[in-house]
């Protein structure tokens, strides 16, 4: 019973002092020592009006992808073009950002007589993104990774994202 009263003081002093990711269960106490795992809040496609069914067409020439991140050390930031909602090895990685709050804007090209989007005027082939996609629909996605140490897991990478539908026009 002493040890059940000095766990629970235990587990409350440290809600109090802010360290709300304690929780307690029959394995006994988790407390997440580091959690650089950041949030998007928002992600946005600035090129052309979205259309009835959500979807931003992107016309050849400069468009932009921003958004809004909390993060804090320890985190990786991509931009990707994908086919589905999903990142997989088959996706276009577009973009790269160790510092997502700060850098929370990129400005590409697309260039459809390529089939290129370009980014600080290096090119990147949207060929597999276009193969069996005639119409050019598809996801740009924003994936964030930190991680995460804690008593029950250890350590481990741990993700989040947001993706906008989208279309390249040709």
């Amino acid at each position: 019973m002493k040890s059940i009263l000095l766990i629970s003081t235990l587990c409350s002093l440290l809600v109090a002092c802010g360290g709300g990711d304690v929780t307690v269960n029959s394995d006994g106490i988790n407390i997440v020592a580091v959690d650089t795992v950041p949030t998007i809040n928002a992600l946005r496609v600035l090129a052309g009006d979205k259309d009835t069914s959500g979807i931003t067409p992107i016309n050849d020439g400069v468009f932009m992808v921003e958004w809004d991140a909390k993060a804090v050390d320890a985190v990786t930031f991509n931009l990707y073009l994908s086919k589905d909602a999903l990142v997989s090895e088959e996706d276009t990685d577009l973009f790269l950002t160790l510092n997502p709050e700060k850098n929370a804007r990129a400005t590409l090209k697309w260039e459809k007589d390529k089939d290129n989007i370009s980014l600080s005027g290096v090119p990147t082939s949207v060929n597999s993104f276009l193969s069996n996609n005639p119409e050019g629909k598809g996801y740009i996605i924003a994936k964030a990774c930190g991680f995460k140490v804690d008593t029950a897991g250890g350590s481990r990478k741990e993700c989040v994202q947001k993706e906008v539908a989208i279309k390249l026009n040709k």
